[in-house]
C-alpha cells in the first residue's frame, strides 16, 4: 500500500515536471547526397547554404586529392559559444563535423576569409578527409568498422600535423586562410627575430609562451608548406598515403620513408631559413621612436583610457587563460621609483660591494582596481561610461539551451565594486557607448546573422541599423559622440575587411581608403577631437599604425614594420599609445606627438557590393590525374539556398558500436566488460546492452541491457539486468554470501536552471527477483528525491554546495521497509586550488545496509539503493542500519587527481578509513565534443586510485583500483 500511495505522488510530480521539457529547442535535419546537416530552428539559412557548400568542398577536393569519405558525414550546425569556432570526429564509419555560426572578427588569426562558412567547412571537411581514410589492412580495417574507440585511436596524428595540414589546404584552396594572413606572418617574424620560434617537441601544445598554442596552426602549416615548396607537394601527400598502407607506420616512419629524414630535422632547416628571412627584414627596417610605457605580464588586450585621460582599463589573462579586468593610474607612480631606490640602498648598505639592480625601463603604473569574473565567462572589450563606471562584455548560460553561453553587457561600478547584468538575450561583442550611456552601439551575432545594432538601455528595444545578411559581417563600431561619427568595419563575401564612417546626423557615410595591397584592417580610434581615425592595417606580412584625416582625406602610414601593433590610442598630449606582442605577452608603447608618418599615395581600389545571396558558379569537370593535384581552387564564395526538403529529427537512425571494457579492484573483482553501444547522432535515445564476467575469481557475472532517452531537461532512463555476486570469491574477506538478482530498474529525472542554482527531481523504483541463503523472493522498491547545486565563482576563489535527499522503501523477503538518503558537500577554491568537504548519511528501518563495491556497467550505482560504493573496499565489506561518512579531498588544480581522506561509520561505530589519490574523468553529454561522439566513445568513464585503508575489523593495506567503462 505504501508502495502505490509514493507512486502515484511520483507520477504526479513527473507530469508537472516534464511539461517545460517538451518546449526545448527542437532538431531539423536536411539532407543532402554526401551529408546530414542537423540544425535548430533559426539556422536553417545558414544550414542551407552550408548544405550546398558542404557539395562544393567535397567535389573540390577529391578532385584534388582523390581523396574522399566513403559513407554520409553528419554535420552540426549550432553556436554554442558566441564565438568562431569548430571541430572534427575522424571516423571510417561515423565521421563528424560541428560548425560554429559565429564569424571571426577582424583583428583574429582567422580573419582572413572569402567567407566563414567556406573557410570552416573547408578546414573541418580536410580534417575528415585526412584522418579518417580507411587503413588497407583488411582486419585492421574491420576492427575500425566495428570499435569506434579503436577506430578514433587509429585516426589520430600529431596535433600540429592535422592542424597544420588543414591549414595548408585552407589556404592553398582559397588563396586566403592562415598562411596568407599579415597578422600571423607578423606574429612569426616578431617570434623569430626574438629567437622564441618553438622546437618541434614543443608545436603539438605549445610551451605556455604567448600564442604558442596555435603554433599547431601558424607555424605547422607553414612548414607542411615549406615542404611542399622545397620537395614537392606529391612527395607530402605521399605520406598519408603510408599511414593507411598495411604495412603498420606512424608518421615519424611514414614521413621518413619518404623525405628519408625526420620531420624534427627538417623542422630545425625550416625554422633556420625563417628565423634568417626575419632578421634580415629587422636590419632593413627604419629605427622606432617609440617608448615602453607599461610592462605587462602576459597577455594584454582592450586597452581604454578614461575621458579625462587619467586611467587606464585593459583586460590580461595570464598563460592559463585567467582574466581581469584592471585599471591603472596614468601617470608615473613616484612611489614606485622611491620604493626601488630605497632598496638598492638597503642592498648596498648591507654589502657595499655588491652591484645594485639598473634601473627599470619603466616603473608599473599604479593599480587603482580589479575585477575578475564573477559567475561569468571572460571580461570583453570595456567602455568607460564615465570615471566611476566601466561597462563590459561577458558570456552567461543561455537560459533555455544547456551549455550553450551569449554575450551581454555588464556594468562595473569602481565605487561600489557593484557588478550589474544590463541586457538580456541580445548577443553582442564589441561595443561602443554615447556620453549618456543609454545608447549602445554593438555587433549583435544570432543564428550566424552579424548586424550593427543600437540598444537603448533604458527601454531594452534593440534596432539594427542595417539591413541583415548572411554574407555581411561586422566589427569594431567605435563611436566619436561629440562629432556624432560611428567608424566601423565591415567585411562583405570575397573582400577584405573595410573601415567605413557614419555620420548619425545626416546618415552619410564614407569608405576610409586603404593602403594598396593591404588584407589585414582593425582596431580603430579616434583621435581626441574626432577629426582623425586611426587603426591597424597589414600588407606584405606586416600590420601597421595609420592614421586617416576627415577633413582632407589624406592617410598616413606611423609605422614601418617594426613590431607587430595593436590597439592605438590617442592621448589628450597628442601622443599615441599601442601594443606590441612578443613570446613574453604583450607590452604597452608610446609613440610621440611629432610624428606625423608617411603619406600613402597608392591606395587599394574601394570595395564592390557583393549582390546578397549571389551564387557561385563552380565547375564538375573530372579531373582524371591520379597524383594530388594542388592547383585545384574553391570557386569564389557565395551564400547558397540548397533545395532540399526539411525533416524533423530523426532518433532511429542509430550507430552501433562494440564496447569493450575492464574494471580492477584489489579488494573485490576484475570485470571484463563486453557488449554493444548504440545511439542516434544527438544521443537522444542511447542504449548499452552486454555481459559482465569476473576474470580473477568469477565473484561477480552477469548480463545486462540499458535504455536511456532524453528530451530537453528532462532524462529517462531504463535496465533490463540479471547478474550473480558470490562475495566469498572476491579478492578481500567480507561478510556476505551469494546473491543473484535479475529484474527492471527505471528511473525518470527532469532538470532546472536558474542562473547559478541547478535542480534535478529524480523518481526510480526497480521490480525483480532476489535469491540468497537458498530462497527466492520479491524485491522492489521505489525511490523519489531531489539533488541541487550552487556556486560562487570567482574565477581565482570559489565556494558551492551541494546537497541530495532521497525517501525510498520497498519490499525483500516480503518485509517492508524504509529508508533515508542525505549527501551533502561544500566545495570550493582557493587561489585556484580546489577543494571539498563531505557528509554521507543513510538509514533504513527493517533492511540493512551494505558498505564497499565499485560502480560497473553491470551494477551501477544508481541501481544499489542499499549500498554504499566504495571501490578500496569489498561488496559487504560491512552492514548495518545507519551510515555515516566524512570526506574531503584537495588538487593542485582542476582535473588532477584529488588527495583525498574518508572515513567510514556503521551504527555509530567507526568501520574503517582511507587515504590515499584518486581521479576520474568521462566523456559524456557534459561538453559538445562528448555530446556528438560515436556511440563508442561517448559515456565512456576513467576511475583510478591508490590508497591505505585502515581498520580495526581487517588488516591495514594498501589498495588500488583501476576502471575503464561505460557509465550510461
Amino acid at each position: 500500500m505504501r508502495l502505490r500511495v509514493l507512486a502515484a505522488g511520483c507520477i504526479k510530480l513527473a507530469s508537472l515536471l516534464v511539461m517545460p521539457a517538451w518546449s526545448a529547442a527542437h532538431w531539423f535535419t536536411l539532407n543532402t547526397e554526401h551529408f546530414n546537416i542537423h540544425y535548430t530552428q533559426g539556422n536553417e539559412a545558414w544550414a542551407r547554404s552550408a548544405a550546398q557548400e558542404l557539395e562544393i568542398v567535397r567535389d573540390k577536393v577529391w578532385q584534388q586529392q582523390k581523396r574522399v569519405l566513403e559513407g554520409k558525414a553528419d554535420v552540426v550546425v549550432f553556436d554554442p559559444i558566441h564565438a568562431a569556432n569548430g571541430f572534427a570526429l575522424p571516423s571510417t564509419d561515423n565521421p563528424l563535423m560541428a560548425l560554429f555560426t559565429t564569424p571571426p572578427q577582424s583583428d583574429t588569426a582567422i580573419s582572413n576569409h572569402a567567407s566563414w562558412q567556406q573557410l570552416l567547412i573547408l578546414h573541418e571537411y580536410i580534417h575528415l578527409v585526412h584522418l579518417s581514410q580507411p587503413s588497407r589492412h583488411r582486419w585492421r580495417q574491420a576492427l575500425r568498422d566495428t570499435w569506434d574507440l579503436y577506430d578514433i585511436s587509429q585516426a589520430m596524428m600529431p596535433r600540429w600535423v592535422a592542424e597544420g595540414y588543414a591549414t595548408l589546404m585552407e589556404s592553398k584552396m582559397t588563396g586566403r586562410g592562415r598562411i596568407n594572413d599579415n597578422f600571423g606572418e607578423a606574429l612569426l617574424t616578431e617570434l623569430a627575430q626574438q629567437g622564441a620560434l618553438l622546437s618541434y617537441a614543443q608545436l603539438n601544445e605549445g610551451n605556455d609562451e604567448y600564442y604558442s598554442k596555435s603554433m599547431a596552426y601558424l607555424i605547422g602549416g607553414r612548414f607542411l608548406a615549406w615542404l611542399e615548396q622545397h620537395y614537392s607537394e606529391q612527395l607530402l601527400d605521399a605520406v598519408w598515403t603510408r599511414m593507411r598502407a598495411v604495412e603498420s607506420r606512424d608518421f615519424d616512419s611514414a614521413f621518413y620513408g619518404v623525405f628519408s629524414d625526420h620531420p624534427s630535422t627538417l623542422y630545425r632547416r625550416f625554422v633556420a631559413e625563417f628565423t634568417y628571412q626575419a632578421m634580415s627584414k629587422e636590419q632593413q627596417e627604419p629605427p622606432l621612436m617609440s617608448d615602453l610605457w607599461q610592462d605587462y605580464q602576459y597577455a594584454a588586450t582592450s586597452p581604454v583610457l578614461s575621458a579625462d585621460g587619467s586611467m587606464l582599463a585593459i583586460v590580461e589573462s595570464d598563460a592559463k587563460g585567467r582574466v581581469k579586468l584592471n585599471v591603472y593610474e596614468t601617470k608615473t607612480d613616484a612611489t614606485a621609483e622611491q620604493k626601488f631606490n630605497d632598496k638598492q640602498k638597503e642592498i648596498l648598505s648591507a654589502d657595499p660591494q655588491d652591484i645594485a639592480d639598473v634601473r627599470p625601463i619603466v616603473f608599473a603604473k599604479k593599480t587603482l582596481h580589479t575585477l575578475e569574473p564573477i559567475n561569468f565567462s571572460g571580461i570583453r572589450y570595456p567602455q568607460w561610461r564615465d570615471n566611476h563606471t566601466l561597462y563590459f562584455v561577458a558570456s552567461v548560460n543561455d537560459k533555455d539551451v544547456k551549455q550553450v553561453r551569449r554575450g551581454e553587457l555588464f556594468s562595473w561600478s569602481l565605487k561600489t565594486g557593484k557588478i550589474e547584468q544590463l541586457t538580456q538575450g541580445v548577443a553582442i561583442r564589441r561595443f561602443t557607448l554615447s556620453a549618456d550611456g543609454h545608447t549602445v552601439f554593438a555587433e549583435q551575432v544570432m543564428n550566424g546573422h552579424s548586424e550593427l545594432v543600437k540598444i537603448n538601455l533604458h527601454e531594452q528595444t534593440v534596432k539594427a541599423l542595417f539591413s541583415k545578411q548572411l554574407s555581411t559581417l561586422y566589427d569594431y563600431p567605435t563611436l566619436h559622440d561629440t562629432q556624432q561619427k560611428l567608424a566601423y568595419l565591415k567585411h562583405t563575401l570575397n573582400q577584405n575587411w573595410q573601415l567605413y564612417i557614419q555620420d548619425l546626423t545626416t546618415q552619410q557615410h564614407i569608405q576610409v581608403p586603404m593602403p594598396q595591397g593591404y588584407q589585414y584592417a582593425t582596431q580603430p580610434s579616434w583621435s581626441k577631437t574626432g577629426e582623425a581615425l586611426y587603426f591597424i592595417a597589414g600588407t606584405e606580412g606586416c600590420v601597421d599604425i595609420y592614421r586617416f584625416e576627415l577633413l582632407t582625406g589624406a592617410l598616413y602610414k606611423l609605422t614601418q614594420g617594426q613590431s607587430l601593433f595593436a590597439f592605438p590610442i590617442a592621448q589628450s598630449s597628442g601622443d599615441l599609445l599601442y601594443l606590441s606582442s612578443g613570446f613574453e605577452g604583450n607590452d604597452m608603447y608610446q609613440l610621440p606627438a611629432s610624428l606625423h608618418g608617411e603619406l600613402v599615395y597608392e591606395l587599394a581600389p574601394r570595395n564592390t557590393s557583393v549582390p546578397e545571396n549571389s551564387i557561385a558558379k563552380h565547375s564538375n569537370t573530372v579531373d582524371d590525374t591520379e597524383q594530388f593535384n594542388g592547383s585545384i581552387r574553391l570557386p569564389a564564395a557565395a551564400i547558397y539556398h540548397y533545395e532540399a526538403a526539411v525533416s524533423q529529427y530523426d532518433i532511429w537512425q542509430q550507430s552501433a558500436s562494440l564496447a569493450l571494457g575492464a574494471q580492477y579492484a584489489s579488494a573485490s573483482t576484475s570485470l571484463l566488460n563486453i557488449g554493444v553501444k548504440g545511439s542516434d547522432f544527438l544521443e537522444k535515445l542511447s542504449w548499452h546492452a552486454g555481459l559482465s564476467q569476473d576474470i580473477a575469481g568469477n565473484a561477480l557475472n552477469g548480463v545486462f541491457a540499458k535504455v536511456r532517452y532524453q528530451q530537453g531537461a528532462s532524462q529517462w532512463d531504463m535496465h533490463v539486468f540479471d547478474y550473480k555476486l558470490d562475495s566469498q570469491k572476491q579478492q578481500r574477506t567480507n561478510l556476505g554470501d551469494t546473491v543473484q538478482q535479475h529484474g527492471i530498474y527505471g528511473q525518470f529525472s527532469h532538470s532546472y536552471q536558474w542562473q547559478q542554482l541547478h535542480v534535478q527531481g529524480q523518481f526510480s523504483g526497480l521490480l525483480g527477483k532476489k535469491q540468497a541463503q537458498g530462497q527466492s523472493v520479491d524485491h522492489r522498491w521505489l525511490r523519489v528525491g531531489a539533488q541541487q547545486q550552487w556556486q560562487y565563482d570567482n574565477q581565482s576563489f570559489a565556494i558551492g554546495q551541494k546537497l541530495a535527499g532521497f525517501w525510498s522503501e520497498g519490499e525483500t523477503y516480503g518485509q517492508d521497509w524504509q529508508g533515508q538518503n542525505l549527501d551533502a558537500t561544500l566545495f570550493g577554491k582557493i587561489f585556484h586550488i580546489p577543494m571539498y568537504v563531505s557528509y554521507q548519511f543513510a538509514k533504513r528501518q527493517q533492511q540493512t545496509l551494505q558498505l564497499g563495491g565499485m560502480s560497473s556497467s553491470l551494477l551501477p550505482q544508481s541501481r544499489m539503493v542499499n549500498t554504499i560504493t566504495a571501490p578500496d573496499l569489498p561488496f559487504y565489506a560491512a552492514q548495518g542500519h545507519r551510515y555515516e561518512g566524512y570526506g574531503g579531498a584537495i588538487a593542485l588544480q582542476a582535473q588532477f587527481p584529488w588527495l583525498y581522506y574518508q572515513q567510514h561509520q556503521l551504527d555509530e561505530q567507526v568501520f574503517g578509513q582511507s587515504y590515499g589519490l584518486k581521479w576520474s574523468t568521462s566523456f559524456n553529454g557534459q561538453s559538445w565534443l562528448g555530446k556528438f561522439a560515436p556511440a563508442g566513445l561517448s559515456d565512456f568513464r576513467v576511475d583510478l586510485g591508490v590508497s591505505r585503508v585502515e581498520g580495526d575489523s581487517f588488516e591495514n593495506e594498501n589498495r588500488a583500483w583501476l576502471g575503464l567503462w561505460y557509465d550510461l
